[in-house]
């Protein structure tokens, strides 16, 4: 393993331990629930915990529902947060159908619970991230982690 791999990996550790303790530093919202019913299933086509791209548009793909209410938030982030105190959130344009996931639950409700969408992360220093999902919802602020990093090259 390189060199270069190893750094990235004891970054990624470090990030995973702390990923979703703070808060969006953009928002005034607290975290008010935590979800275990998501996945960020691909970054870029990569099913893999830690995925390396290029600055530059990366796509995501996944699902998420809130099971505190069992019910699919409009709206949905990608939550990035580094090792020291820069987070970035990327608003999910729209929720797309997953039947799969509606199916797997035997809830119909769970239908719109997935998202594909394309970001452009030219502007993000180079390094890793560690990810989360949040989904603001009438006042509260739901996350979800994923266990998934990201390293910018």
């Amino acid at each position: 393993m390189s060199q270069r791999t190893l750094a990235a990996l004891a970054s990624a550790a470090v990030l995973a331990v702390t990923a979703g303790c703070d808060p969006d530093d953009s928002a005034s919202r607290t975290i008010t629930a935590f979800s275990d019913k998501c996945s960020l299933d691909t970054i870029d086509g990569k099913p893999d915990p830690l995925v390396r791209v290029k600055a530059g548009i990366v796509e995501f793909a996944g699902w998420a529902v809130d099971s505190t209410t069992n019910r699919v938030p409009a709206t949905l982030q990608v939550f990035l947060k580094d090792s020291g105190s820069f987070s970035y959130s990327l608003e999910a344009p729209h929720r797309i159908d997953r039947p799969d996931v509606a199916a797997a639950f035997k809830q119909d409700g769970f239908l719109k619970s997935g998202f594909l969408f394309q970001a452009d992360l030219s502007s993000l220093k180079p390094g890793a991230y560690a990810l989360s999902l949040k989904m603001p919802d009438d006042g509260r602020l739901v996350a979800c982690p994923v266990k998934k990093n990201l390293v910018i090259d």
